[in-house]
């Protein structure tokens, strides 16, 4: 016969799947330790055969009844000592920069200067849906990172793209998204989870007219939302708000450097106009080559016990 510990019962419904005579039921009481519902037992028709004690998960709210005299309720955490941890200590593959030849000055309008400085920064990985006027950074990075053995992947819709990046950030991997206005609005949400688990990414926001759709003629009307209400949970990331061509350059490069320095989202925002806009852009002397940070959900054997958690 079972015996019911109503501490430790979750309210799962495993053991009354599993009783073939209906002697458990589902609880209506909340249990006052544990704000969960406990299952009801009448063993009036119960034969003994224990299968809802089979079936019942740790920290077992049912047992047998040859334990209920020298039973004590113990925490659940303690029940089985140490959770054996066996994962090695995770190691960072360091960062390393590949020196660049000099070269003459580029004129590239904003878009452009952006997504150069996303490559030279170390960045293989690109999500996005297309969106004016940012369009034509995401352009060029679906030519661009193939021939780098990158990723550029248009996604279904906003929401998706920010989800996709907080895969690719948790996983240590540098990654950005091109967007304007109301696509940065339908990303709040996904900012704000990556902000909640420390999950670096970038977000260039090339700032049109609103409210609503509103227009494409150029505005800067953004930075009040990313500098003061960006996400739910009084939540803030690091904003850049670059002024040429080069500075979209320079300062998106440096924007992965800050994110994963920080662990948080950044950033980078330009308007309409600087972002069609051409002038001259000198080339840093190096680029990036990323490696993976300790705590990255990373695949290999050093980061495999890793966990990413808002």
């Amino acid at each position: 016969m079972p015996f019911l510990v109503p501490e430790y019962c979750k309210g799962c419904g495993r053991c009354i799947t599993s009783c073939t005579k209906g002697c458990i039921t589902p609880g209506t009481e909340i249990n006052p330790l544990t704000g969960l519902v406990p299952v009801v037992l009448d063993l009036t028709d119960c034969n003994a055969c224990e299968l809802c004690i089979d079936a019942c998960p740790e920290p077992f709210g049912l047992r047998p009844e040859g334990e209920q005299a020298a039973f004590e309720l113990r925490d659940p955490a303690e029940l089985g000592g140490p959770r054996p941890y066996d994962a090695p200590v995770p190691e960072p593959l360091p960062d390393t920069t590949l020196a660049l030849p000099g070269r003459a000055p580029l004129v590239v309008k904003g878009t452009y200067a952006s997504a150069l400085g996303a490559v030279l920064g170390g960045c293989r990985h690109v999500y996005g849906y297309p969106i004016t006027p940012s369009t034509e950074g995401a352009e060029l990075m679906a030519k661009l990172q193939p021939m780098l053995d990158g990723v550029f992947v248009q996604a279904v819709s906003e929401v998706a793209t920010v989800n996709m990046m907080y895969g690719a950030g948790g996983a240590g991997k540098r990654c950005m998204t091109f967007t304007s206005s109301p696509g940065f609005s339908l990303m709040l949400e996904g900012i704000s989870y990556l902000i909640g688990a420390e999950v670096p990414a970038v977000f260039v926001n090339i700032m049109r007219g609103g409210p609503g759709l509103g227009n494409i003629a150029p505005a800067q009307a953004d930075i009040k939302l990313a500098c003061r209400g960006l996400g739910h949970g009084n939540t803030h990331a690091i904003v850049l708000a670059p002024a040429t061509p080069q500075e979209m350059l320079d300062l998106t490069m440096l924007s992965f450097d800050l994110a994963f320095r920080y662990r948080n989202p950044v950033v980078v925002l330009g308007d309409g106009y600087l972002g069609q806009m051409t002038g001259k852009v000198r080339l840093p002397d190096h680029m990036v080559v990323p490696g993976i940070p300790e705590w990255a959900v990373y695949g290999d054997h050093s980061h495999r016990g890793n966990l990413i958690c808002s």
